[in-house]
Formats: structure tokens, C-alpha cells, sequence
């Protein structure tokens, strides 16, 4: 496996300049990258790593419109006297969010975005696993290596809660999909409810991972989750759930499609 640390400001970075890169390529196995992903959430133990998943340009052009179309780089009211003279012009503020010293204003915009979001609200968007979508899905889930497009980014992210790693890399362009902070929201609470820590992003999947198995209860309300953020109908539910059951017990990645 060939892995580059690239600091933040080489091109193509997924969070456009907002964090340190690690860029990984030539990866034999799975096994190979999730290691790699724990041991630098160890080396980093106060900041959190973000892989990147599904088709990475798609997912870096669309976050860029995101950061634009939700106006993350909105830096009024806010101190920005610590920030280096690179992110100036003649005295006045760029907004490219290029650098490391801009997190906190991303971060300040989306808590603004997520302040009145539930989850109920995100399950009302209306999201569904046509036949199609389906197929593919149980395909990632079975083999989750197929998910990675290559290279991987790994993101280092200062933030303490893994949901909070889409702060760097926010996306959610299109009204069809889930918003960034639909996707916030989710991500808080599969990691609150059910143990899940976010893991990676890609331009339509969530990609989650648990450090220990799941109980039943546990399960069975992550499955009924499920159900309700795709609008499973009820002549489907108890077969869809039963399949969610299965691929989730079998492994500790899980992957969640955001887009319709």
C-alpha cells in the first residue's frame, strides 16, 4: 500500500485546503486500509479521520457547490483576526477556505445549518432503494472494498465526534439527496444510538463503522431506521427488514445511501 501525506494544500484535497491529507493507493486488501484508518485514529487521538468512498471527483466537485450553495465561507460577525494574510486581499476576507486557521467558520455555519434539523425530518426526504439501487447497495455491503475509488484521501480532521468530520468534506448538492446537515443529523445519531462512527463519505454514500457488535435491540432499531429513511412500503418491510438484519450483523462497515 502506497501512502502520501500531502499536508493541506496539494490539489484535488477533498476538504479544498481545510485539513491535512494522507493519499492512499496500490491497496491489496480491505483488511490493508482499515488498519491503516485505526492506526492514524490512534496517532491522531484528538482528531478524527475521514476516508473518501464512491467516485471522488463526483463527490469534491458537488462539495464545492455545497460549501457555495449553503454559504459555509459566510464569515459575518465572526473574529477573523487570527486568520494568516493569505486569506486577504487588500484587507478584505476571500472565503476560500483553504486553509487550516478557516475551519472555524465552517464549522460556524453548520451548526447554524443543522440547529433545527431532526431525524424525523431527514427520513421526510423522501430517499428509496429502487431495484436497482438495491442491488447495488448489497453489492458494497458484501464487499465493502468495492465502494473505495482509488486513491482514498484519508482527512484529518480537528474535531472530536466523527460526525463532525463533515464539517471538511460537507455534501449533499442536489434537493433530491439529503442536505449536509440531513447527513450531520444521521451520522449524530447512528453513532449516538447505535455505536456507528462515521467513516468515510463519497458522492452518494455514508460509509460508518462499529468498534463492537451491535445488540438486538440495537439492531432492530437501526434496521427500523432504515425503513423509515427510504420509505420502505408495507408489503416490503418485513422482507427488507430481515435483509438489513443480515448484511448489517454480518459485517462492521455499513454503508448508507444519501442519494436518490
Amino acid at each position: 500500500m502506497n501512502i502520501k501525506f500531502l499536508g493541506h494544500d496539494e490539489t484535488h484535497n477533498p476538504s479544498g485546503g481545510l485539513c491535512n491529507e494522507y493519499r492512499i493507493d496500490e491497496i491489496e486488501s480491505l483488511d490493508c486500509l482499515i488498519d491503516f484508518y485505526h492506526q492514524k485514529s490512534q496517532e491522531y487521538s484528538n482528531q478524527r479521520i475521514l476516508l473518501t468512498l464512491d467516485d471522488v471527483s463526483q463527490a469534491c466537485y458537488t462539495s464545492g457547490h455545497t460549501r457555495m450553495t449553503y454559504d459555509l465561507a459566510d464569515s459575518d460577525g465572526l473574529d477573523l483576526s487570527g486568520l494568516p494574510a493569505e486569506c486577504f486581499d487588500e484587507g478584505e476576507y476571500l472565503g476560500y477556505l483553504n486553509t487550516p486557521s478557516e475551519m472555524f467558520i465552517c464549522q460556524h455555519n453548520f451548526q447554524r445549518l443543522i440547529k433545527d434539523v431532526a431525524f424525523e425530518q431527514v427520513c421526510e426526504k423522501g430517499l428509496t432503494l429502487t431495484d436497482e439501487n438495491l442491488e447495488e447497495w448489497i453489492e458494497y455491503q458484501t464487499d465493502p472494498f468495492s465502494i473505495f475509488d482509488s486513491p482514498v484521501s484519508a482527512l484529518v480532521v480537528p474535531v472530536n465526534h466523527s460526525y463532525e468530520t463533515l464539517y471538511a468534506f460537507p455534501n449533499g448538492y442536489f434537493s433530491c439527496d439529503l442536505s449536509p446537515a440531513e447527513n450531520f443529523i444521521l451520522a449524530k445519531r447512528f453513532q449516538q444510538q447505535y455505536g456507528l462512527e462515521l467513516i468515510g463519505i463519497g458522492a452518494s454514500y455514508l460509509g460508518f463503522i462499529r468498534k463492537e457488535p451491535l445488540t438486538e435491540v440495537q439492531l432492530n432499531h437501526l434496521c427500523e431506521d432504515l425503513l423509515l429513511l427510504y420509505h420502505v412500503a408495507d408489503s416490503e418491510k418485513e422482507k427488507m427488514k430481515a435483509l438489513f438484519s443480515q448484511m448489517i450483523s454480518d459485517s462492521e462497515l455499513l454503508w448508507v445511501k444519501y442519494t436518490d
